[in-house]
């Protein structure tokens, strides 16, 4: 869970405690619960189920891309609840994505039906846009500390979220 915090904080580049999300401690509980994992309040559920069918040959990446994803809600802003939640999964996978640890079928580049659609797709398109300012997630990390705005994309990029949306489509066409 440390290196998976740290990784995060390097990543949003948030080097001092005054920069991150006030997160004094993170609980992990492993339970018997539908689905894989869930977060809320710092506190990470993740299902059994999930770990007992992991494979000694999946089971240090898949279970890292659950740690990394939960605990990164855990640190990450939200706009105080405004951003879509597309966009706030979307960071999580960026996370798991810029880490390395992602699952088999992680969506490739392009794939996806709008930019908030969320977790993979969205996680590529937060790609493509960190590709075009090195840095841009966690600057669109820090401008969601008191709110949410799409216009956020265009004071960083120049350009509209859905302009930048079809930039990425075109990017990736064939």
């Amino acid at each position: 869970m440390r290196d998976a915090t740290d990784f995060i904080w390097n990543l949003f580049k948030e080097t001092t405690a005054a920069e991150r999300r006030n997160t004094p401690r993170i609980s992990l509980f492993v339970e018997d619960r539908e689905g894989i994992a869930v977060s809320s309040n710092d506190i990470i559920h993740v299902a059994a189920k999930y770990i007992e069918g992991l494979t000694a040959a999946n089971i240090k990446n898949d279970f890292n891309w659950v740690l990394y994803h939960e605990i990164t809600h855990s640190l990450q802003r939200n706009g105080n609840g405004q951003a879509p939640t597309g966009l706030v999964e979307g960071i999580a996978e960026f996370v798991t994505l810029k880490s390395g640890f992602i699952y088999a079928g992680f969506a490739k580049p392009g794939e996806g039906s709008k930019w908030d659609e969320g977790y993979a797709v969205t996680a590529r398109f937060l790609e493509y846009c960190n590709g075009l300012k090195d840095g841009f997630v966690a600057e669109l990390n820090k401008k969601m500390i008191d709110g949410y705005s799409n216009d956020f994309f265009n004071q960083l990029l120049g350009k509209t979220v859905d302009q930048l949306w079809t930039d990425y489509k075109a990017k990736y066409a064939n």
